[in-house]
């Protein structure tokens, strides 16, 4: 592959690499006289940071490649937590090298490879046992942490690496000493933040081994059950409030381009010249021959398009008229709240559609019409699914365990979806997909929010009022993936055992 010219990169082309606007492999001499070749983007942190795999002498290595102004306190930071770890004996990648590129405002760390994956990796390839074991696993690397007097603030699965005989810790940057004072219940948040990053609807169910093993490592008392599923969910509802907030910007997943006349975010891992050309004109896109009209409503015009030989479905939210433009104004569009609400749900692992992109138009910043692009499904909605005859039922009630459990974990994260037609779920190989986003709200009060879950619940089983069959093999499913009943009872959810045994 054809690499940079090293006399050619200076502090700008290191920004550019950070934005993400430049990807090609580059070389790199340090102040030392070191060679990295072949260096490639792995991670980057737009305008401060630059996580590179590359060459060393021939040696397999990770270069950390700190720009900006304060480069040097988060390499020092990055070197100080390294050591911490490798003084308390914890698995963690060998720092090879400190050195930088002064002319360009550079300091690199270099860090030995690792053949192994990060955890968020192998978590994909697991069944829930599997997920289960690798759970424990890394509950006993964080009690090694606490135990040593440490703490890794920068908790996500990917600062992980794990292989069959260890689990090696990542980002130095993210280590702290444990305070002398309220030292328990920090390391207990921090226990809160790793679990938070496990499959919501299966933590309540591994809490009590989790916790086990915990305290096996750190030594004392049983822990308290209940004050740990709180903090849990106190994360969960902060990490998706701030992750809603983060994509409204430009960040690692994010681009964001705003001005007087429009506001676009584009998902980075979506993004080309197509959909940005499709875009300047969104109306036409509309409105083409080629375009397959799905809704035309007051309030809302969709149709099914092909952007760059890719089919996506483009979401025009209309504005009615004078006076409810007027109010729409000066408040989110509900396309920027579908869109944030996309990745809230892509963050705790609840499947929906892609969001592409969305686009604003404004007039001296008073926003007009909105425009959401998904990624298009092919897959059925729900009704349409349990009306199918030719559909076994083992197959139906697989689908309806999955439905279950999609609504079990919003109901633990406390996500209220507002409009639960059975055609806002789309069926796709035997697995549940949520649309129809502008409604959603997340919740901070439990006990508000458990009457706004059986709200949601009463409007989904209407969908099946006429159908006592389909209605009572959803409920079944319902009852057994809530192991605590009471919000379908507030719901009106009755399985009637007799029924089934017939």
């Amino acid at each position: 592959m054809p690499m940079t010219n090293l006399a050619a990169l200076s502090i700008p082309d290191l920004q550019q690499y950070a934005q993400g606007a430049v990807a090609a492999p580059f070389g790199l001499v340090l102040d030392d006289g070191s060679v990295l070749q072949s260096l490639e983007v792995v991670r980057r942190v737009p305008g401060k940071r630059l996580v590179c795999r590359g060459l060393l002498n021939g040696q397999a290595i990770y270069a950390k490649l700190f720009i900006g102004g304060q480069a040097g306190k988060y390499a020092a930071r990055d070197k100080r937590g390294a050591r911490w770890l490798a003084q308390a004996r914890l698995a963690t990648p060998t720092l090879l090298l400190e050195s930088g590129v002064a002319s360009q405002g550079c300091e690199a760390l270099l860090y030995g490879a690792i053949p192994a994956r990060n955890a968020e990796q192998v978590w994909q390839d697991l069944d829930e046992e599997g997920r289960h074991a690798l759970a424990l696993r890394l509950v006993e690397e964080v009690a090694r942490h606490h135990r040593a007097g440490l703490l890794q603030t920068d908790l996500y699965l990917k600062n992980f690496l794990v292989d069959a005989q260890a689990v090696y810790t990542l980002d130095g940057d993210g280590i702290r000493q444990l305070r002398v004072f309220g030292r328990q219940r920090q390391q207990w948040d921090n226990l809160a933040r790793l679990i938070s990053k496990f499959d919501v609807d299966a933590v309540a169910a591994w809490l009590p081994s989790l916790l086990r093993q915990y305290v096996a490592v750190i030594g004392g008392g049983a822990s308290d059950i209940d004050i740990m599923q709180q903090l849990i969910a106190r994360h969960w509802r902060r990490d998706m409030r701030q992750y809603a907030s983060k994509v409204q910007r430009s960040c690692t997943d994010v681009a964001v381009e705003e001005k007087p006349w429009h506001y676009l975010a584009i998902n980075r891992a979506q993004d080309s010249p197509g959909v940005r050309q499709a875009l300047a004109t969104p109306d036409g896109l509309l409105d083409a021959t080629s375009a397959v009209r799905l809704k035309s409503g007051n309030t809302c015009t969709v149709a099914a398009v092909e952007i760059d030989q890719r089919k996506m479905v483009i979401k025009r939210y209309n504005i009615k008229n004078f006076w409810h433009g007027l109010g729409r104004a000066w408040r989110p569009s509900r396309a920027v709240v579908s869109w944030s609400n996309a990745f809230r749900l892509q963050l705790k692992g609840i499947a929906t559609p892609a969001a592409v992109a969305v686009l604003e138009r404004r007039w001296l910043g008073l926003r007009r019409e909105a425009y959401l692009l998904t990624e298009f499904m092919i897959a059925r909605d729900a009704a349409e699914f349990y009306a199918d005859l030719t559909i076994d039922r083992e197959v139906k009630e697989r689908v309806a365990q999955r439905i279950a459990r999609l609504f079990f974990q919003l109901f633990c994260l406390q996500l209220e979806h507002g409009d639960f037609k059975a055609t806002n779920i789309l069926i796709r190989d035997q697995y549940p997909l949520l649309i129809d986003l502008d409604s959603m709200r997340q919740h901070a009060c439990k006990k508000r929010f458990e009457r706004r879950h059986a709200r949601d619940l009463q409007r989904f089983f209407k969908n099946w009022q006429g159908d006592a069959a389909t209605s009572q093999l959803l409920a079944a499913a319902f009852r057994a993936v809530y192991a605590d009943g009471r919000v379908l009872d507030q719901a009106g959810i009755v399985f009637n055992q007799s029924e089934k045994d017939e």
